[in-house]
This record gives structure tokens, sequence and C-alpha cells, in this order.
């Protein structure tokens, strides 16, 4: 089978040159091509072009959750083709779904000679699709300020989250809409956070779905209501543990197959695997089983 892997060009360069040096060795006796991305959904492009040759191709992500999030966009439903992850990027959120493993066995090339195979389920939103998380509200304005941070400094680590959630609380934290969760309507409120995951993190570590599952069919969904901003702090602490399901009057969890957001036609934006983008009444849904993982094998052979 053939193996490419597909490069994220502006990655922390000291990681790729680590990744690459290891790809030399082992690459020797295999069929292995190297893509790097150039421009904005470049990757998307890349991935879709070894996905219409119809031949077993196993990919691998080599970058963060914005690559992973391109790639899954050229291949869903391309049962041909197998996708791995090596994780060279910032925040790096979709692994974290997978306690068993660390970091470092996701960036070992060794452990994919007899992979673990998953069926991974992706969410879907007016054609664009997403296989980490889909989310709405406070969190929207702070992945916008990351994007813009990142642009202005690439490859500062975690300080455009912490730059994001800053400038993000000088705006209203809380926006006011309706929900439809597998057609039962939920009554108008007031929401810091709709998160609908798929996998359990975003946000650079924030776990608003600690029960996700990413092979189980059901997204999970996260509603924050009627939160005031003095109480940020001390809740986003309980966030990135995924223990504020504990706070049971601002805080319900459900899981669904499919969900509207109503917004009374109103613009607003959505944040897509860290990518924003602008919708309006968007329908989401969860697809099953759409893209095909290839994860490390637990321990070395």
């Amino acid at each position: 089978m053939k193996t490419v892997l597909i490069v994220n060009g502006l990655a922390d360069a000291s990681r790729r040159a680590a990744l690459l040096a290891q790809v030399e060795q082992w690459r020797i006796g295999r069929d292995v091509k190297v893509e790097w991305t150039r421009y904005p959904e470049h990757a998307t492009h890349i991935a879709r072009h070894y996905a219409l040759q119809k031949k077993p191709v196993h990919l691998f992500s080599c970058g963060g959750d914005g690559l992973l999030h391109e790639i899954v966009n050229g291949i869903v439903h391309a049962g041909h083709v197998l996708l791995s992850i090596c994780p060279i990027g910032t925040g790096n959120d979709f692994v974290k779904s997978f306690p068993e493993y660390e970091l470092t066995d996701f960036l070992d090339l060794t452990r994919y000679e007899r992979p673990r195979h998953m069926e991974c389920d992706v969410l879907c939103m007016h054609g664009e699709y997403a296989i980490n998380t889909i989310s709405f509200g406070f969190d929207v304005h702070v992945a916008k300020a990351v994007n813009e941070c990142r642009k202005k400094f690439p490859g500062t680590g975690i300080v455009p989250y912490t730059f994001g959630m800053a400038k993000s609380l000088l705006k209203p934290l809380n926006v006011s809409l309706s929900l439809a969760i597998d057609g039962v309507d939920s009554p108008k409120k007031d929401y810091a956070f709709v998160v609908l995951g798929n996998g359990r993190f975003y946000g650079g570590g924030y776990q608003p779905c600690p029960d996700g599952q990413v092979d189980d069919g059901k997204m999970d969904v996260c509603l924050i209501h009627d939160i005031q901003k003095y109480q940020i702090v001390r809740f986003s602490k309980a966030y990135a543990r995924g223990e504020h399901v504990a706070f049971e009057k601002i805080v319900t969890m459900k899981t669904a197959s499919l969900v509207h957001v109503d917004t009374n036609g109103r613009v607003v934006y959505a944040n897509m695997d860290g990518e924003v983008r602008k919708c309006r009444d968007p329908w989401i849904e969860i697809v099953p089983g759409a893209v095909r993982l290839a994860l490390p094998a637990r321990t070395k052979e």
C-alpha cells in the first residue's frame, strides 16, 4: 500500500525535522511520498487527489488539528483510504480523545507497521465535515482571536489561546439561541457555549465532552448557559478537566444524532475544528464511520 505523509509547511521547524529524519529510515523498502502544503485548503486537494484514485492508500496528517480538518474533508466516505495522525501542530486536540496513548506514540512511525483500525465518525454542517468539534458562542470568539494571533506570531505555542481568551472577554459572553436536538425543541436561552463533540477536547486542552467516543455513532452535546464573566476563571479550570458537568444549574449534557441551531436568520460564527465559518440556522449531523483511522499499535512489535 502506498503511504503519503501530508506535512504542514508551517508546522514547528524542529518537530518537522525530527519527523522527517525518522521518515528517512522508516521509508526504506516502502512506497512512501511526502507532500508539503503550500496554501490554505491545499491538504484537502492533496487528500482528494489520492481518494479519487480509488487505490488503497495510507495518509498521514503531519501537523495540527487544522491540517487534519482539511484532510478529512478530502477523504470522507473513501473506504480505501486509511488515515493516521502525526501531531506536530500546536493544540493537537483530537488525539487527546485516545487516553490509552501518549503523544509520542502517534509520532513513532514503527507503531504503524501493524496499526489498530477504527471506523471514526465525523460531524457534518452544510456540506463541511469536522472530525473533532463544532461549536458556537464564546469559544468561537476565542478561535477567531487565536487565528489572528497565529497569523501575526506563528509558532508561539499556547500563547495564542491565552491571548484569544483575554481578548474575547471584552465581548458579550452569551448569545440567545433556540435549539432542536433530535427533533425536540429546547426553549431559547442565553448560551455562552454550545459544543457538539465527536472528540473530547478542543481549544488547546479544554474538555467539553469528557464522555465523547469517536466511534459510537453519536455526538456529545455540551450546553453552557447563563454564565457570568466573573465565573469564567473558576469555571474554565473545571472545563479543562471535564469537571464542569457538576455545574448542573448552568451545564446541560446530552447525546444526539441531529442538532438544529435556530439563529432566526441571523449570521453567526461556528468553530469547526478550530476553523471559523459563517452560517445561518445551521443543521449539524453525525456521520457514523465516515473515516477509517489507523491508530498506532499499543506496543511496539
